[in-house]
């Protein structure tokens, strides 16, 4: 990609070394010839945390595709930040001296969630998108995979990961990794037990590239996204359609670091 980068902006979770490392990119920024603007409509955005403040970051800036999107990693595990605090220095002479810039697509899932009334909401998800019961209670629906009926289901949530965030997540609840490619979702069922009946569920992870939650009718649905509860009253959601068919829906993610999956996983779970 062609260096057209003009300016930066950044999100900084709120702790003494996020707001320190802040501190050392503005410093270094402004003692170059050709410093960057800092602005809140900015080509850079650069995300100083957490995978929390990444996200944080792509979700209030609308998933751009024409911005370019970094992170440095303050935080725990930070499956999404692809910088430490030693690459400042690389990463302010990257931006402002090479010529083309190495990035990476990173895809997002579209969801739909269809309304009793005809109507539709269209969110992005970066990471996941969590389908349950407030307080986790119970809810029932049926789950289509690619348009065909597979089960219906009594539990206490369905769980659907992107590419990006099936390390994370889904991995947490059990759920599968999948490094096959970038236009799928791994879907995690997490089920109640219950001695006084004996439902049968397919619970195993499931990787597909579509997904469509019809839900029975319910007072108490919660639809979370990326970590953000979607204030939708209960009653008026008859649907929830998950995809994650082609390359139309992604954000620009800058590859100082010639990213792998397979490293990033081994490095963040396994220690090596």
């Amino acid at each position: 990609m062609k260096n057209s980068v003009k300016s930066f902006r950044l999100f900084v979770r709120p702790d003494e070394k996020s707001r320190q490392i802040a501190k050392n990119i503005r410093e270094l920024n402004s003692k170059l010839s050709h410093s960057l603007e800092e602005c809140d409509d900015a080509d850079l955005v650069i995300a100083i945390g957490g995978d929390g403040t990444f996200i944080d970051a792509v979700t209030s800036t609308n998933f751009s595709k024409s911005k370019i999107y970094t992170g440095i990693h303050t935080g725990t595990l930070g499956f999404l930040q692809d910088l430490s605090e030693n690459d400042i220095f690389s990463l302010i002479n990257y931006i402002n001296f090479e010529q083309d810039l190495k990035t990476r697509k990173v895809y997002t899932a579209l969801i739909k969630i269809f309304l009793k009334d005809g109507t539709y909401l269209n969110f992005f998800a970066f990471n996941e998108i969590v389908i349950g019961g407030n307080c986790y209670s119970k809810i029932s629906f049926s789950e289509y995979i690619n348009g065909e009926l597979f089960q219906n289901v009594s539990g206490n949530a369905i769980i659907i990961a992107t590419s990006a965030g099936d390390t994370a997540y889904s991995l947490n609840a059990n759920g599968a990794i999948d490094f096959s490619n970038n236009f799928q979702l791994v879907r995690t069922l997490e089920i109640p037990i219950n001695n006084a009946v004996y439902e049968r569920f397919i619970t195993n992870p499931i990787i597909c590239s579509k997904i469509n939650i019809v839900l029975k009718p319910s007072d108490n649905i919660c639809i979370i996204i990326d970590g953000i509860k979607k204030e939708i009253e209960s009653q008026s959601i008859d649907s929830v359609a998950v995809s994650m068919v082609d390359d139309s829906n992604y954000i620009n993610k800058l590859d100082l670091v010639n990213y792998s999956k397979v490293k990033v996983t081994r490095n963040k779970i396994l220690g090596y």
